[in-house]
């Protein structure tokens, strides 16, 4: 049995719109980026440019609720975030820098997205883990029915937000599934 039939779509809405309000208030504050929803607010559809390096933040998370976060960033909104983080004149930070801000980013996500979803819920999240992967390797973590992602948008970059929710019998993480 997948989560959502467990928990419904009443449930999955609230994760829904509780990630995007979280992401965005995260993005602005800390990173003086404002972020919108593509397609909506005529917010102008910009995927994740297919030829792009892109950097893919994992994070786990258990608690009420079971999974994964993993949010996906055009490396040069990545190096740009990084930099804005770190007080850097733009372009500035190093690959280091910029996997280290999107590790603290994907902890800042999940953490607040967790917390707003259920502040009384104990929830344990492991070490974020950041790595640079092409657009179709992104395609094939996200084929999957059982993840709600979200398309959003930032200084012009395409940015992509997946919650991978757990059933209560299992979880398979991404790299389980990339497991030779």
């Amino acid at each position: 049995m997948f989560w959502f039939e467990l928990w419904g779509e009443p449930m999955i809405e609230e994760i829904r719109s509780t990630a995007i309000s979280v992401t965005s208030k995260v993005f602005e504050t800390m990173f003086f980026i404002l972020v919108g929803i593509q397609g909506e607010s005529g917010e102008e559809e910009l995927p994740l440019s297919k030829s792009s390096v892109l950097f893919r933040g994992v994070i786990e998370f258990r608690g009420k609720y079971s999974g994964q976060l993993r949010l996906y960033l055009p490396s040069e909104l990545a190096t740009m975030m990084a930099s804005n983080f770190m007080g850097l004149e733009e372009g500035g930070a190093s690959e280091s820098q910029t996997i280290d801000m999107v590790n603290e980013l994907c902890n800042m996500v999940c953490g607040n997205l967790f917390s707003q979803l259920d502040r009384k819920a104990v929830w344990n999240l492991t070490l974020p883990r950041t790595q640079s992967i092409s657009y179709k390797a992104m395609e094939g973590e996200i084929a999957s029915e059982s993840v709600i992602a979200l398309d959003l948008i930032a200084e012009g970059f395409g940015v992509k937000l997946v919650i991978q929710l757990a059933d209560s019998t299992s979880y398979e993480t991404v790299e389980d599934r990339n497991a030779p």
